[in-house]
């Protein structure tokens, strides 16, 4: 199949949605499919196509990205570029800009649409004031239906996905389709000690220290605060515990302020968004994988981590979502308050290079049950499913 992706972002900007469209890229690849994927960029003036991409220019926005395509609708020549390629779907991963340019292609070719949940509306803007934060709330929940509206088939990795649209005032049915991650880039067996002693030397890190890591987004929705007065209140330099975390985003700013009134600036390190490819390496030189957000999807990084062979501490919902991807006590540990999280990391700061080497081996192997093209394949059975569907409403 020919398969158009629409996301305002691809690595090396590291969040979810661009591992998550990285992965099944790679996948549809592998199982002999083209695909076309259509992004923005900050750094180009006017449409630019390179390796199957289109870069579209960007504004800043303040949005959970911090940018966005600055276009309203494509020209004929880029439009003509994408009738070159003869797309047989338009598979949607975001609400933004490139959302709607999405909705514009799949109207002008007469293609049905796949659009995948990553996230939602309410999370977006909860730092601003209430008044812009319930203005620019319910422009995001338009956003959000539209593309529900307009979809064939909605998909999403995490069952809390149907809240989501139930809560917008939708009664639609989410496929499910598990998240994949590349588990052969992803292996802490291919980074050797002098990588890992160089990578903690690069970054300031202790060679001997216990090093958590987050990867991802730094939005309101991640809840990072929590973690950082975790530390605050309860670890000291003398536990030797450290905390790296990488990724950019709009709350950036305001957590390395809280880092340094909470006076943690010597255990927190933040090294900004870097190259999805060296993040295999990144992921091998830490010990242990944390996570606060409460009302996330399922997390790329989180899975990237296991396959690194990194426990993981993740934060208790309500929902129990997170048991879907956290085998308790296996892979990692799920936690409802700061003391339970501060008792696992100190618990694991404690381990001796055998049993850290006993629980990497144990935690990757909680993956063997998928492949890399698994995902992939789900989602051609679900293209061809919303061609069908496409094809019956035209015809009705």
């Amino acid at each position: 199949m020919q398969v158009m992706i629409f996301t305002e972002v691809i690595s090396p900007y590291i969040c979810g949605i661009s591992s998550y469209v990285d992965v099944l890229k790679k996948g549809l690849e592998k199982l002999g499919h083209n695909v076309l994927i259509v992004t923005s960029d900050t750094h180009v003036t006017d449409a630019i196509f390179r390796s199957n991409v289109i870069f579209l220019p960007a504004k800043k926005s303040n949005n959970i990205y911090g940018y966005e395509c600055s276009l309203e609708y494509l020209n004929p020549k880029e439009l003509g570029f994408i009738k070159k390629f003869k797309p047989d779907i338009v598979h949607i991963h975001t609400d933004t800009k490139i959302g709607y340019l999405g909705l514009f292609v799949a109207d002008a070719l007469d293609l049905p649409v796949v659009f995948t949940i990553h996230d939602y509306f309410n999370d977006r803007f909860a730092s601003e004031n209430r008044l812009t934060w319930r203005l620019k709330t319910r422009i995001e929940k338009q956003h959000f239906l539209d593309m529900i509206d307009n979809a064939e088939i909605i998909t999403s990795s995490c069952s809390r996905a149907s809240s989501f649209v139930n809560t917008a005032g939708r009664n639609c049915k989410v496929k499910m389709i598990q998240s994949n991650t590349d588990s052969v880039r992803f292996d802490y067996r291919g980074v050797s000690p002098s990588d890992i002693k160089a990578t903690r030397t690069r970054y300031g890190l202790s060679p001997t220290a216990c090093i958590a890591i987050f990867a991802g987004g730094l939005s309101v929705d991640k809840n990072l605060e929590f973690i950082l007065t975790s530390f605050a209140k309860n670890i000291k330099p003398k536990d030797n515990i450290q905390l790296l975390i990488v990724g950019d985003g709009t709350e950036t700013a305001h957590l390395k302020k809280l880092t340094q009134k909470l006076r943690i600036q010597e255990m927190v390190f933040f090294i900004g968004a870097q190259s999805h490819s060296i993040m295999p390496g990144i992921y091998s030189a830490c010990d242990i994988y944390v996570c606060s957000s409460e009302d996330g999807l399922m997390s790329m990084s989180c899975l990237e981590a296991i396959s690194c062979g990194l426990p993981v501490l993740i934060k208790e919902d309500k929902e129990e979502y997170v048991y879907n991807m956290i085998k308790n006590g296996v892979n990692g540990f799920v936690y409802n308050s700061q003391s339970d999280f501060v008792k696992y990391l100190k618990k694991f700061s404690t381990l001796n290079e055998k049993n850290k080497g006993h629980l990497r081996r144990l935690v990757r192997s909680t993956l063997k049950d998928t492949n890399d093209t698994e995902m992939a394949d789900k989602y051609i059975k679900t293209y061809k499913e919303a061609v069908k569907i496409r094809r019956m409403r035209r015809n009705s």
